[in-house]
């Protein structure tokens, strides 16, 4: 499906909602295995050393904190696999899991000082005011598809994510607003399964909650997450330089 046209100009936000959904549901195989792979069991790990230190009556570890930290870089392979998953749907052909994987793993290094870089400066802006933090994170929040599709300079990244942005970054924040609200629903609906569960075995739901409501979470906002980057940054192309998806997926080739 080519989302192509004359460029408004301005972000159309129910847009981006529907092209997610439309995207999610032809390849969600495809995406919910990567994100299993990618987040669901990283989640799971880290789920099951926080049960095992809680037993014995530690909060906090190492072992944790780094589990996170592996959690987080999966991520980034994660935004490179949908990436290119969502650019190759929306010009009308299916990418196959092993070609997702090819993209995301080749793309991991760089993705990762993207990663390490933007986190840090938007954890400094949101340490000096949260303003300049919200609107940092606006701004590159297409940084990550800047560079797996567009392959510039890795510092040239967040200058061009900011330019494709620019002029729509209040619409980006709405778009922010809706996904955190989603992720906290869904949260709330696991919860009460978990909530059940923890009635109908007298309390005894710690492992259940790391095994599955933990990884289930993750892996239900990585998707959406991911998927909802990459086709904003389709529109944002679309928008600002007038390239559909048939364009960028030439890249790739």
């Amino acid at each position: 499906m080519s989302m192509t046209g004359e460029a408004t100009g301005k972000l159309d936000i129910g847009r981006v909602i529907q092209e997610l959904f439309s995207v999610l549901g032809r390849n969600l195989a495809t995406f919910a295995v990567l994100a299993v792979i990618l987040t669901g069991v990283p989640s799971l790990l880290v789920g099951l050393v926080q049960v095992n230190f809680i037993e014995h009556g530690q909060v906090i570890n190492w072992q944790t904190m780094l589990g996170g930290v592996v959690a987080g870089l999966a991520g980034l392979i994660l935004q490179g696999t949908v990436i290119y998953g969502t650019v190759t749907d929306l010009n009308g052909r299916r990418a196959t899991l092993a070609e997702c994987l090819s993209i995301g793993l080749s793309s991991f290094l760089p993705l990762l000082g993207i990663g390490i870089l933007m986190g840090f400066a938007i954890a400094l802006g949101f340490v000096l005011l949260i303003v300049p933090g919200v609107m940092l994170a606006c701004a590159w929040c297409v940084a990550v598809p800047v560079f797996v599709v567009e392959q510039p300079p890795l510092f040239d990244v967040f200058g061009r994510s900011a330019r494709l942005t620019a002029g729509n970054r209040w619409r980006i924040f709405g778009l922010f607003v809706l996904y955190m609200l989603a992720s906290i629903v869904v949260e709330l609906v696991l919860g009460v399964f978990s909530g059940a569960a923890k009635l109908a075995t007298g309390g005894g739901v710690t492992l259940m909650q790391a095994v599955i409501f933990a990884p289930l979470i993750s892996v239900i906002t990585a998707l959406i997450g991911a998927t909802g980057g990459a086709v904003l940054y389709v529109e944002l192309r679309r928008l600002r330089d007038g390239v559909g998806p048939e364009g960028l997926a030439a890249i790739f080739d």
